[in-house]
C-alpha cells in the first residue's frame, strides 16, 4: 500500500480510505459518487475512461435519490455490461479534487466473480484490462483508483 495522501497528474489527492459501516454512508457529504473493485483470478478490472484518458476503476455518479450502493450496481452495468453481482461494500475513499476544488467522499464496492465476465463498452470507456494489485502503476493507470484497488482487496 502507498502512503497517504497520493496525488494524480491532474491535481486530484486521495486522503484517507477509510473503513465505516454502509449505513455511515448518508451522514457523510458530499458522497456525489461509488467505484466497484471487480476481482477475477487475483486482478483487478480497469476501464479506459476516454474522458480523461487513463485506465480507472468503473463507476461514476449517483443520479437523485439513488443509493452509493444503487449507483455501484447502475455504473457497474452501464459501463461494463456486468450485472447481477453481489457486491459487498469495502470502504469510503476521501478526495481533494482540482477541477473544481473540493472534498468529495466515494463509496467503495468489491465483486468478486468466479469466471471471467462478458464485457461490454460503453460510450465512456474505451477497453478494458485486468491489473493485477500491486504491480507497477503505468503512467497511464490512475494511480488512485490503483490504490483504492490494493486497498480493496487486502
Amino acid at each position: 500500500m502507498a502512503e497517504l495522501p497520493l496525488r494524480d497528474r491532474a491535481g486530484n489527492v486521495l486522503l484517507a480510505v477509510r473503513r465505516v459501516a454502509e449505513s455511515e454512508l448518508p451522514r457523510l457529504v458530499p458522497l456525489p459518487a461509488a467505484l466497484v473493485v471487480v476481482v477475477h483470478d487475483g486482478a483487478v478490472l480497469m476501464m479506459f475512461d476516454q474522458r480523461r484518458r487513463q485506465w480507472e476503476l468503473p463507476g461514476g455518479m449517483r443520479e437523485a435519490g439513488e443509493t452509493a450502493r444503487a449507483a455501484a450496481v447502475r455504473e457497474l452495468a452501464e459501463e461494463t455490461g456486468i450485472h447481477g453481482v453481489a457486491l459487498t461494500f469495502a470502504a469510503v475513499a476521501e478526495f481533494d479534487l482540482a477541477d473544481p476544488r473540493r472534498r468529495e467522499f466515494l463509496a467503495v464496492y468489491r465483486a468478486e466473480l468466479a469466471t471471467a465476465p462478458r464485457l461490454v463498452l460503453s460510450g465512456e470507456g474505451l477497453g478494458f484490462r485486468w491489473w493485477a494489485p500491486g504491480a507497477a502503476v503505468d503512467p497511464d493507470l490512475s494511480p488512485l483508483d490503483a490504490e483504492l484497488a490494493v486497498r480493496a482487496t487486502t
